[in-house]
């Protein structure tokens, strides 16, 4: 018997979201144990062809560029607002959406390493719970 091409895009799909595939079913509408029984040879309804193959390009992009989403960096705005996720159940192209996602990721992960390089050598600000802490001698 043949494998089911679902079952290919589904291998590509867990491969490239790993841990985060748990958020998946918010794009289409199903439960999370959907998604593993297209994973093992279920066919998903027609509905969701076309969003499982952009999932799938999506994965790729994860996985040629080594990047691993987090769940926070998949609730991050890539466009028009939206999240990843909510750009896919709309039916974006995930190729486009993922290396949008991920060149945002990367922008502020560069920001702040200038940043970090900018401020080196300076102390860290007290913070509300140092409030009341004496920060001199105040017994001279």
């Amino acid at each position: 018997m043949d494998v089911s091409p679902f079952v290919d895009l589904m291998t590509e799909v867990k491969a490239g979201f790993g841990r985060t595939m748990s958020r998946l079913p918010e794009i289409f509408g199903v439960s999370r144990q959907s998604l593993y029984n297209w994973l093992d040879g279920e066919t998903p309804k027609d509905v969701h062809h076309a969003k499982l193959e952009q999932l799938a390009a999506a994965a790729r992009v994860f996985t040629e560029l080594g990047f691993k989403p987090t769940s926070a960096t998949l609730d991050r705005t890539v466009a028009q607002g939206k999240s990843l996720l909510q750009l896919l159940s709309e039916g974006a192209d995930g190729k486009e959406a993922a290396k949008k996602l991920v060149r945002i990721v990367q922008r502020g992960a560069d920001s702040r390493a200038r940043l970090d390089a900018l401020l080196g050598g300076r102390k860290a600000r007290p913070d509300a719970s140092d409030m009341g802490t004496p920060t001199f001698n105040e017994e001279v």
